[in-house]
């Protein structure tokens, strides 16, 4: 008597058994990788202001004059921090750059605008309260960022300043702070006070 042996494929319900599976693992880890991905990001840009206040300082003290760099201005004089020209004709006095390895880059989002720049001591949309006191501590140099959410704004807040979701009271993560929101209330645009002028 001989034995056959057959093959034999997965039943419909099997099938179905593994699929509900694999569906309710990926419910489980998905927003976990998407959170991972989020924190990458936040750790870059706070990684990027970190080297942006280095060049700054290191600028200011070999030219004793503080940097614009704006990356998607078409005049070079504005790579201040990677192009050793002051007005478009003259050399920065000093200067002993490149003060970055690479143009920067927005982590939060690849095709927003952002710059770097003097801020103007009497504009309070710019100016920066460190203490949260309410009143302007004086003039800075200003990263912005556009297009950062509430989310994350507030995640690099709290890395900076450790006030990330204060809101209300006398200090107010989005007016308040290193880190702080345009004229205090926008949604979208970011400024970080990199250096005291």
């Amino acid at each position: 008597m001989s034995t056959q042996i057959r093959d034999r494929g997965f039943t419909l319900v099997e099938m179905i058994g593994v699929l509900a599976v694999i569906a309710i693992l990926g419910s489980v880890a998905t927003p976990k990788i998407f959170a991972a991905i989020e924190d990458a990001k936040v750790s870059a840009y706070v990684q990027q202001v970190n080297t942006l206040t280095s060049a700054v300082a290191k600028y200011h003290v070999d030219t004793g004059l503080w940097p614009r760099h704006v990356p998607s201005h078409a005049q070079q004089r504005y790579h201040q921090l990677m192009v050793n020209d002051l007005d478009g004709t003259n050399p920065i006095p000093g200067w002993q750059g490149p003060y970055l390895e690479k143009e920067m880059t927005h982590h939060l989002s690849q095709s927003a605008y952002q710059d770097l720049f003097l801020a103007n001591n009497n504009d309070p949309n710019w100016a920066c309260d460190l203490d949260g006191d309410g009143t302007l501590d004086g003039q800075f140099v200003i990263y912005r960022s556009d297009t950062v959410s509430d989310k994350l704004a507030e995640k690099i807040s709290n890395i900076i300043d450790g006030d990330g979701g204060v809101t209300g009271g006398t200090k107010d993560w989005k007016k308040a702070g290193k880190v702080r929101r345009y004229q205090g209330t926008s949604s979208s645009i970011l400024e970080v006070c990199l250096a005291s002028i």
